[in-house]
């Protein structure tokens, strides 16, 4: 026996549902728009307002891994070897999966038997309809069965990423980069155009300074990213193919996809080393709210009132990366310290045909002030990167953010309570501490002397490049080999969003799930690696020829 489903968008990242749908025996899924996330009552639909019609259809890719499927692990050059569709089909979600509008979607929904759905998972506005789990139609549609029928074509494009370079003149061996996609799903004025037109603008500025005769200490590469919305390919492909040169040459990878959805709240997700820098930077770019004196007091305020239970010393919230845009492989394969830009709040016509010019100046961002925020932000935080002659990303921030994820969960106790040994990960924590502190002490020495040597601020700044790529297990997550930095990867309940030690929590919550004693054993398997990544990022960190 098989069955269908329809499932409503949002939560959590579409092909997650799809993977999910598979593994419960779905053959069948149909995603739809649900009025009451996307054109919820008191808001109107465009073009009078910004909400979304009842005929919008999202798009998206529902694959759960990244780039070429064919070419898995490996780049997708004109020269490779592409896999046949009967071995990478295996790598796609392997059920039928149709997105369709909430107007296509109200019959169905109105017709279905079962009992009622809990009250969150209600929806509609005011549509007198009652949401049911099925399965099966009532009344006159008793015993009728839905056809989804969706024609695919699997096929080999080419795709082109773009760059623009300003050598570096005393580090040219070192980079950092900033990229968007401009690849979108129909008119995609906010997705992702606005960060298109972040990276223009601080091309043009660049070639601004550039004509008056200043260079930059190290090297830039803006990057043009193509099929973004494929799967991010583009970028994911050009990881896979310099990965050695960027693991020994990349400072700093910044994304800037949405620039802007909205003018509400700055959202950033960062590897931590990023934190006083990103201060910095939101301190010297103007808000989107005039209200506002600069970006940092409307991130604050903001990040405040959406979340009141965090710990102070950790606001305003900066979030995990996951797999969303392209600084999935930069950090997940290569280990590249990343940051991700963007104001966002509600997002009402995301990858449907309502993403227009029109959405973006009315509605989304009026006169382009979002936009115009990150961009300054995006601009200062490049600008640091590649003229101060130490890299300025902070190892003390780093670690004190695994020590508060680790302290305010429930780890410790989950595993004490299995007769597992939460010492030894604890132990590398606070040596990864005690390395990044003297590391920091060192740093402010060197920035204070009036002799600095090149060759000393060189050795500091390799370390700092060093310390994140310590976190790099080459054969990557537990059944993930993308996914490769131990700390930070998306989550495997939803690609879209990031978690901590993703391997050991991972595993924890499949353990409790199962109880099985294979499951366990992988447990202590990813603690034991954890342990080791953080023990070699603490020693990154040292000037002794073999740390402890």
């Amino acid at each position: 026996q098989w069955y269908q489903r329809r499932v409503r968008d949002g939560k959590i990242y579409r092909g997650d549902k799809a993977k999910f749908g598979k593994q419960y025996g779905l053959k069948g899924l149909i995603i739809y728009m649900d009025s009451a996330d996307y054109n919820p009552s008191g808001v109107d639909p465009m073009p009078n307002g910004p909400g979304l019609p009842d005929t919008g259809i999202q798009r998206g890719t529902l694959k759960d891994n990244f780039g070429d499927p064919s070419t898995y692990l490996y780049p997708s050059t004109k020269y490779a070897y592409h896999e046949p569709a009967s071995v990478y089909e295996d790598r796609l979600p392997g059920i039928v999966v149709m997105p369709i509008n909430y107007k296509n979607a109200l019959p169905l929904l109105k017709n279905l038997t079962g009992e009622v759905v809990e009250d969150t998972w209600q929806g509609g506005r005011n549509d007198d309809v009652q949401y049911r789990y099925g399965p099966g139609f009532k009344d006159e549609s008793a015993g009728k069965t839905l056809r989804i029928t969706v024609n695919l074509e699997y096929k080999i494009v080419e795709v082109e990423n773009i760059f623009g370079v300003i050598k570096g003149a005393q580090e040219p061996d070192r980079w950092v980069m900033m990229g968007n996609h401009r690849d979108t799903w129909v008119h995609g004025a906010v997705d992702a155009t606005t960060g298109l037109a972040a990276l223009n603008e601080i091309g043009h500025g660049l070639k601004m300074l550039q004509d008056g005769g200043w260079k930059p200490r190290r090297t830039i590469v803006l990057a043009s990213w193509g099929a973004e919305e494929q799967g991010i390919i583009g970028s994911t492909e050009f990881v896979e193919d310099y990965m050695t040169l960027l693991q020994e040459k990349m400072v700093a990878y910044i994304n800037v996809d949405v620039a802007a959805s909205d003018q509400k709240t700055f959202k950033p997700a960062a590897t931590h080393n990023f934190k006083p820098l990103l201060k910095r930077a939101a301190k010297g770019a103007n808000a989107p709210q005039a209200k506002y004196d600069n970006m940092w007091e409307q991130w604050k305020a903001e990040s405040a009132e959406a979340n009141p239970d965090l710990d102070p010393e950790f606001a305003p919230k900066i979030r995990d990366l996951g797999s969303g845009s392209d600084y999935a492989a930069f950090i997940n394969m290569a280990g590249v310290s990343c940051v991700d830009l963007t104001v966002s709040g509600p997002y009402y016509t995301y990858h449907t045909e309502y993403d227009n010019y029109q959405y973006l100046s009315q509605y989304a961002d009026p006169g382009m002030r979002g936009t115009k925020s990150v961009t300054e932000v995006a601009a200062r935080i490049l600008f640091e990167l590649v003229t101060e002659k130490l890299v300025p990303l902070d190892a003390n921030a780093y670690v004190a953010y695994i020590a508060y994820s680790i302290e305010s969960s429930s780890l410790q106790d989950d595993l004490e309570d299995r007769g597992l040994n939460f010492d030894m990960l604890q132990k590398s924590i606070d040596k990864f501490k005690d390395s990044a502190e003297k590391y920091e002490e060192s740093r402010e020495k060197i920035l204070e002397s009036t002799s600095r040597k090149h060759m000393e601020m060189r050795r500091f700044n390799d370390q700092m490049l060093q310390m994140e790529r310590s976190f790099i297990f080459a054969p990557g997550l537990p059944g993930r080999p993308q996914n490769r930095h131990v700390l930070i990867a998306p989550s495997i309940l939803n690609s879209y969003s990031g978690s901590l030690f993703p391997g050991l929590f991972d595993s924890l919550y499949l353990a409790q799930q199962s109880g099985s004693d294979e499951d366990w054993n992988q447990v202590e398997k990813q603690l034991t690696i954890a342990t080791w990544v953080t023990r070699a990022a603490a020693r990154a960190l040292s000037s002794d020829v073999f740390p402890n």
